[in-house]
C-alpha cells in the first residue's frame, strides 16, 4: 500500500514539475506593429559597385496581422523605404525611379490572432545611379492588415561605392 502511495505521489509530484516549468508566461504586444533596425549587410556582386544588400528589422505585433494572402490581387505595399542622401552634410530625401517599398506576405497563417515576434530580412537595392553622392540612409516602417502604421526608423549611415 505504501509503495502505491509514494510511486503515484512522485508522478504527481512529477507531473506537476513539468507542467510548472514547461509553461512559458504568454508575451503580449501592443497590436500597433513596433520595428527595431538589427543589421544592413552589403551584397558584393564581383564589380566594384555596390548595388544591393540584406535590410534586417526585429519587428513585434500583438495581433499578428502582418502581411497580405498571396490571393489577394491588391498591389498595395505594407513595408515602406524612403531612401535619404547624405549632400552637403545633410540627410535629404530623395525620390528614386523605382520604389523600395515591399509587399511583406502574411505571417501569421492560424486562424485566430496571435502575438507574433521575430525578424524580417528584405533584399534591397540601394545604389542611386543618378547621384555622385556616397552616404545614403534608409527610413523604413510598416503596415499591418488593419492599417496600424508602426514606429519609423532608419538605419545607420551607409556608404556606397560609386
Amino acid at each position: 500500500m505504501n509503495s502505491k502511495r509514494i510511486f503515484r505521489n512522485s508522478i504527481l509530484f512529477t507531473t506537476c514539475f513539468f507542467l510548472f516549468y514547461a509553461c512559458k508566461p504568454i508575451t503580449e504586444f501592443p497590436i500597433i506593429p513596433y520595428i527595431e533596425f538589427v543589421s544592413f549587410t552589403k551584397i558584393y556582386n564581383g564589380t566594384s559597385k555596390d548595388d544591393k544588400g540584406i535590410l534586417t528589422i526585429y519587428f513585434t505585433d500583438g495581433d499578428g496581422n502582418i502581411g497580405f494572402k498571396e490571393n489577394e490581387n491588391d498591389s498595395s505595399y505594407n513595408f515602406f523605404i524612403d531612401y535619404y542622401e547624405k549632400q552637403e552634410g545633410q540627410f535629404v530625401k530623395i525620390d528614386l525611379p523605382a520604389t523600395l517599398n515591399v509587399r511583406l506576405p502574411i505571417i501569421n497563417t492560424s486562424k485566430e490572432p496571435q502575438a507574433l515576434t521575430g525578424n524580417i530580412e528584405i533584399e534591397v537595392f540601394f545604389n542611386n545611379p543618378l547621384s555622385t553622392y556616397d552616404t545614403i540612409k534608409l527610413e523604413c516602417w510598416l503596415l499591418d492588415r488593419d492599417c496600424n502604421e508602426s514606429n519609423h526608423i532608419f538605419t545607420p549611415e551607409i556608404i556606397v561605392i560609386k
